[in-house]
């Protein structure tokens, strides 16, 4: 599997099927996480690795009664070794580089499970006391996370992640440009917003078509608008095209710059006349 579908496509399975997941593949997916990239290379971690169906289900009392371990075929604890953490790097590397190694190391099992076709659920949320007590985690160590693991028994829901350009900051925190997608050319989401825009101006005048001619001239008109619409979108996708054509033919001006201001300002007083 390529490794961006990979990333792309992976999910979280809440609900696993009742059939064994193969120990080759177990073992594939935790050799992965220790390819994970940490602080010092430390490699300060450990799996617990659990696989008793009595057992399993037990966790979900100190859980917060997930459901997941209901059905799950392993279970995999992650632990940390806060105690080298500190040894090398203080009080930082206990309470932030023990947390982000394992961190990473959990992402790649996650992606290595999917690449094998097997579902996956990174649990946070247990009584690490109980945890402790039932797998003798020492004080030197912490567990970090739970892995669930089977084959899915479900098809979750497609996920909407935010536009990345929305959360890019430059320089700063809070630091932002306005339509970062016209510099990068990222011409599929400058097209999107024009298209939402035209077609609340052509709903717009449909309805105002409504009240002076009638319903029974609403098809004309729709049909009219449509037609209408579809040409002010040609016209609007030519005029965009020569803005980012001229953006492309020269270094792209930084934001405030007086030759970007104006050709952004003539792009969009041309966009208002037609709304």
């Amino acid at each position: 599997m390529d490794i961006f579908d990979c990333i792309y496509t992976r999910r979280s399975i809440r609900k696993f099927k009742d059939v064994p997941v193969e120990f080759d593949k177990i073992i594939e997916i935790m050799k992965a996480g220790t390819y994970a990239p940490c602080a010092g290379d430390l490699q300060n971690w450990k799996y617990l690795f659990e696989y008793d169906p009595d057992k399993i289900k037990s966790l979900y009392h100190h859980t917060l009664e997930q459901e997941a371990f209901m059905t799950a075929q392993v279970a995999i604890i992650v632990v940390a070794e806060t105690d080298i953490a500190e040894k090398f790097f203080g009080m930082r590397g206990k309470r932030l580089y023990a947390i982000q190694n394992c961190a990473a190391m959990i992402q790649n099992m996650l992606l290595a499970a999917h690449a094998l076709g097997v579902g996956a659920c990174w649990i946070g949320a247990f009584d690490e006391n109980r945890i402790n007590d039932m797998y003798k985690i020492p004080s030197v160590a912490r567990a970090q996370a739970i892995i669930l693991l089977g084959y899915a028994d479900e098809v979750p829901k497609q996920r909407h992640v935010k536009y990345v350009w929305f959360l890019v900051n430059y320089g700063k925190y809070g630091m932002k440009y306005d339509n970062m997608q016209r510099i990068m050319h990222d011409l599929s989401l400058e097209w999107e917003k024009q298209r939402d825009i035209l077609k609340r101006m052509a709903n717009r005048r449909v309805n105002e078509a409504k009240k002076l001619v009638g319903m029974d001239k609403e098809k004309t008109v729709k049909s009219s608008a449509k037609a209408k619409g579809k040409d002010m979108l040609n016209d609007l996708n030519t005029q965009a095209m020569n803005f980012f054509q001229g953006l492309k033919k020269g270094k792209p001006a930084s934001k405030g710059a007086p030759q970007r201001r104006a050709a952004k300002k003539s792009f969009l007083d041309k966009l208002k006349k037609r709304r």
